[in-house]
């Protein structure tokens, strides 16, 4: 995961994001406590990346040679829209699939117990990043134990390491249910960085591989409402979401609000 090209992408986003992020304190779009938040992330993802690049040789390619979605560098449509949404979505999501599994969130998510996925007896929720790499490196056919990685990675808004990963499971015999997440959190990654066309396309195609995926309802409700302003085929992605059995209070008001704005939208 040392790609070279992937860590440029990584660095220039993360600087892409803080200056942005300077631009819309200065206008008044994000309050001061919010921005400082947003800040320490930016810059941490930008320390960790350019400290990273300073490591690998100038000749190291990645697996395909290919950029990853957010190399591109057009403009973000939505970029303001996306800031809130990224704050909430991770919580969402996590709330979505506990909530959607019908289990208390202390519990121990499929494929991510010491149930072994794949037969190996290690459990990602016991191990580092680095373990669980070096885990994945020598069994690299076991989709589940790359899938808990990769969501770690996403659930820390880390991309581009969770991008190869997700991109390997959709690409080698997953089932239906990794590949509708590995696609759909592409999905999502697209739309944070500025690509919400792309975005809707591996969402889409994620619930084709795999309906029952409440969270990839989520992110074509944002991705809809917020990245292609598209308020009424928003709606019923968003409606499904709110009517998930056992959502947190404070998650379902996050989906209530975003189906209000969508329904203002459209009657508009």
């Amino acid at each position: 995961m040392t790609d070279r090209r992937a860590l440029e992408d990584r660095l220039a986003l993360a600087r892409r994001d803080l200056e942005e992020l300077d631009e819309q304190v200065d206008i008044g779009e994000i309050d001061p406590e919010t921005a400082e938040g947003l800040r320490a992330t930016y810059q941490q993802e930008y320390d960790q990346a350019a400290a990273a690049l300073g490591n690998v040789p100038q000749t190291t390619m990645g697996r395909s040679g290919e950029a990853p979605p957010h190399a591109q560098t057009q403009p973000r449509s939505g970029r303001r829209a996306i800031v809130g949404s990224v704050l909430v979505v991770v919580a969402l999501s996590v709330a979505i699939f506990f909530a959607a599994q019908d289990i208390a969130p202390d519990a121990t998510p499929a494929g991510t117990a010491s149930s072994s996925p794949g037969g190996l007896s290690v459990d990602p929720a016991s191990v580092s990043n680095e373990q669980l790499e070096a885990v994945v490196a020598e069994n690299p056919d076991i989709n589940a134990m790359r899938l808990a990685l990769a969501d770690r990675y996403f659930e820390a808004q880390e991309y581009s390491a969770a991008l190869d990963h997700y991109l390997f499971i959709a690409e080698n015999n997953p089932t239906p249910a990794e590949e509708g997440r590995a696609l759909s959190r592409i999905g999502w990654m697209a739309y944070v960085t500025g690509q919400p066309e792309a975005a809707q396309q591996y969402v889409q195609t994620s619930l084709t591989a795999d309906p029952t995926n409440d969270e990839a309802k989520l992110f074509l409700g944002f991705i809809l409402l917020y990245g292609l302003e598209d308020p009424q085929g928003a709606i019923p992605w968003l409606e499904e979401v709110a009517a998930i059995p056992n959502l947190p209070p404070s998650i379902q008001s996050e989906v209530d609000q975003a189906l209000a704005e969508a329904r203002r939208a459209g009657d508009g």
